[in-house]
């Protein structure tokens, strides 16, 4: 398996470390975003932007039900907007075991990060990405 994006993406093999995103902070006005840039998108400074690990958590900001999916993706499938604790509101899709219907996410629940295959297709099968699930563990 590969990690789909490794620049976005940490997938430590030590004991006891867990997956992060990795984004950037800018040295001059703090701002933190990802993906990473290599100019901050609040100062405008260039060469500013450092790599910092974020995401490992975050709150449900929104999510909705995808009844479509595009070639090589099933459907139905949550889409979701995480308000990580660093700063960036960012796109995800949610971990294999929910099942996709009304009622089993809220909007201001505790997410954690989990990495796992982009799809369980054929096509995406061994390409590893992240995604969030609620942190209660609320896993079927």
């Amino acid at each position: 398996m590969k990690i789909l994006n490794p620049d976005n993406l940490r997938v430590p093999t030590e004991p006891g470390k867990t997956p992060c995103l990795l984004g950037n902070r800018c040295r001059d006005c703090g701002i933190v975003v990802f993906p990473k840039m290599p100019v901050c998108p609040s100062c405008h400074t260039n060469g500013a932007m450092v790599e910092v690990e974020i995401g490992r958590t975050g709150k449900l900001y929104s999510h909705t039900i995808s009844h479509f999916a595009p070639a090589g993706f099933t459907a139905p499938a949550f889409q979701i907007f995480v308000d990580l604790p660093e700063g960036p509101r960012i796109f995800s899709l949610v971990g294999a075991g929910l099942p996709v219907e009304r009622g089993v996410l809220e909007d201001g629940m505790e997410m954690q990060l989990v990495v796992e295959p982009l799809a369980d297709t054929p096509e995406h099968r061994d390409e590893l990405t992240y995604k969030f699930v609620p942190a209660n563990g609320a896993r079927t």
